[in-house]
């Protein structure tokens, strides 16, 4: 990099003698380096500012010092200094690339279930973060905040921008409440009763162990112990307490519903999505009642991604209509609901299951109950140090 910014000479050594001026120039230890031979000729390159120092050197040993070539880019600077085309081209060049690196190229959402996708890229989309916009608009905290409050079925939201790059990461790996720092002390509680199966205490006391029966609230890990001198210390607990719980879902299905239906007519919309803009090609949103589907393609020159995005829409117009569904659809449509609250649970092992069917007003209710592998700790903040037992009064028991 230093060789090309500066600008080079290649020499020729002519003479008879080209060993005694590579002596002198090591003795006067100057500046040329990447001496050569081709065939009979010796070549060498030196800096053009350090180039007559070498005169004496080369007077001293009998030899003629020829430039054969010039590197670097001030001499390519006064080569194109007339060709002003080139040089605004490359000008513009650079401006343009420089432009293009202050949009989002991709929008990648990550961890993202197929039944949720059109709602995420449709929540995405509303809030700006889509393909073309700029990076500077995109504020991750208090977009993180509007996408959890639109997509209340994700516990865990992160918007994270790397180069024109934006990541959306989807996930459930929020624990416990959410609201104790690492810094602050802090008990494990239960958030629901159970049976222990196995207790891993990274930070803080174990107070329960296998086989103990807890209720909501009582304490797992405390972040507080005795250590040697009796004196109490306080730290962040952390760990995984997972227990056997039992819970019960429910999920009342009608005989009679309003359902919809496909008609049979479908519009389809085309768009490029570009720089924050949307540009129609054709087709427009109907009004009514319909289904949309999306499908979006990333633009490329070859291998080359653009930062352009072509949005398919495919809107099928549904109509209302009463229909009847039998016991068995009502059970089926029943258990398609409880499972989507099963999911919610973030269970790790579904221990038994039991499930009861009834028939009440006019519909079928179904119960399912689980026992499922769960972990059930969250977070407690120690509000306030307690006394170390030296402080107690002696009236105390």
């Amino acid at each position: 990099m230093v060789h090309f910014i500066r600008e080079i000479y290649r020499i020729e050594i002519i003479g008879i003698t080209p060993e005694r001026f590579l002596n002198v120039v090591n003795r006067r230890q100057l500046p040329l380096f990447n001496v050569h031979c081709v065939g009979n000729r010796m070549f060498g390159f030196i800096a053009a500012a350090d180039f007559p120092s070498l005169s004496d050197a080369a007077q001293k040993a009998g030899v003629r010092l020829e430039i054969t070539d010039r590197h670097g880019l001030p001499f390519l600077a006064r080569h194109y200094r007339k060709r002003l085309g080139f040089i605004g081209g490359f000008g513009l060049f650079c401006l343009v690339l420089w432009y293009l690196s202050l949009f989002v190229w991709f929008v990648e959402p990550v961890n993202v279930p197929e039944t949720y996708a059109v709602s995420v890229s449709d929540a995405l989309n509303d809030l700006g973060i889509r393909t073309g916009v700029f990076i500077s608009s995109v504020d991750g905290p208090l977009l993180e905040r509007e996408l959890e409050e639109r997509l209340p079925q994700f516990d865990f939201i992160k918007v994270s921008c790397m180069g024109c790059n934006a990541q959306v990461y989807f996930g459930a790996t929020q624990r416990g409440n959410g609201t104790v720092s690492e810094k602050e002390p802090c008990d494990l509680t239960a958030a629901q009763g159970g049976v222990i199966v196995s207790v891993v205490a990274n930070e803080g006391l174990p107070l329960v162990e296998q086989g103990d029966v807890v209720y909501p609230g009582d304490t797992l890990i405390s972040g507080v112990f005795s250590n040697e001198g009796g004196k109490n210390t306080m730290v962040h607990s952390s760990g995984e307490v997972t227990a056997l719980v039992e819970e019960t879902f429910s999920e009342t299905v009608s005989y009679r519903q309003t359902a919809t239906e496909p008609t049979g007519r479908a519009v389809n919309i085309h768009r490029i999505m570009a720089f924050g803009m949307e540009i129609p090609l054709f087709g427009s949103p109907p009004k009514g009642n319909y289904r949309r589907t999306v499908q979006e393609t990333p633009v490329t020159v070859g291998t080359i991604p653009l930062p352009f995005l072509l949005r398919s829409e495919q809107w099928q117009e549904l109509c209302y209509i009463e229909k009847t569904f039998t016991a068995e659809e009502c059970v089926a449509q029943a258990e398609v609901l409880i499972d989507g609250k099963m999911q919610k649970c973030h269970y790790k092992e579904i221990v038994s299951s039991d499930t009861t069917v009834s028939e009440c007003n006019g519909g079928i209710r179904v119960t399912r109950t689980v026992t499922l592998l769960k972990e059930i700790s969250q977070e407690r903040k120690l509000l306030f140090d307690p006394l170390p037992p030296s402080a107690k009064s002696a009236d105390e028991p």
